[in-house]
């Protein structure tokens, strides 16, 4: 368990440690409860923006809906992949773990797209994206583009990827410490569920705006 591996172990904390596996210092309960927080953040801030996190690995600038709907996308996200890595680690991992150390450093794995979040809040950025999906479904184009637009853009897409990459990092190292894994037994089972937990919560995203009548990506 990791509060063991806590207790026993005690790394320099360093900076690149805390930026790219802070799960050696925090997990449990403290790095549920500050994941959960953060992820919530995420979607108010999202909300502000109409920035959508519909899917396990997935941002992007969409339609105005309901707050509600922003804070089960990032929910569904969080859940849908910690569920899915609970039950690689019963099938691939031969020692002890807690469920609650998986559901919380994943959540704080998220942490990253809090910047992303925060990133697509300039308006430019939201322009120049409804700019281009106007283009790419053949209707008219309503917005009216500033200078500084495509910059903004164009950063905000850079930082992002960025900021992905960053995620990805985190979410394995969250699984590798949580579960014990290590080498390409880790390595190989994480990316198997990361790209099925992808799938899963697509769908029940989708899903969801069906039930609710509402279309993702365009008209209701």
């Amino acid at each position: 368990m990791i509060d063991d591996k806590l207790q026993n172990q005690s790394p320099k904390r360093t900076l690149t440690q805390w930026l790219f596996n802070p799960f050696q210092f925090i997990a449990g309960g403290s790095s549920l409860l500050l994941g959960v927080l953060i992820i919530l953040i995420t979607a108010y801030i999202g909300s502000l923006s109409n920035t959508h996190f519909d899917g396990v690995l997935d941002v992007h600038l969409g339609k105005d809906v309901p707050l509600w709907l922003f804070l089960a996308e990032v929910l569904i996200d969080w859940l849908c992949l910690s569920i899915v890595l609970l039950i690689t680690a019963f099938i691939v991992s031969q020692s002890s773990f807690r469920i609650i150390d998986i559901f919380g450093t994943q959540a704080l794995a998220r942490a990253p797209y809090l910047l992303a979040a925060l990133l697509a809040l300039p308006k430019g950025a939201a322009r120049f994206g409804e700019y281009l999906t106007a283009k790419a479904m053949n209707k008219p184009v309503t917005v009216e583009l500033q200078n500084t637009d495509v910059l903004f853009f164009a950063v905000m897409t850079i930082v992002t990827l960025l900021m992905l990459i960053w995620m990805v990092v985190l979410m394995y190292r969250a699984y590798s410490v949580s579960c014990n894994l290590k080498g390409r037994k880790a390595l190989i089972s994480f990316v198997v569920s990361l790209v099925l937990a992808e799938a899963l919560s697509k769908i029940a995203i989708w899903q969801l705006f069906v039930q609710t009548g509402i279309s993702i990506c365009g008209q209701d």
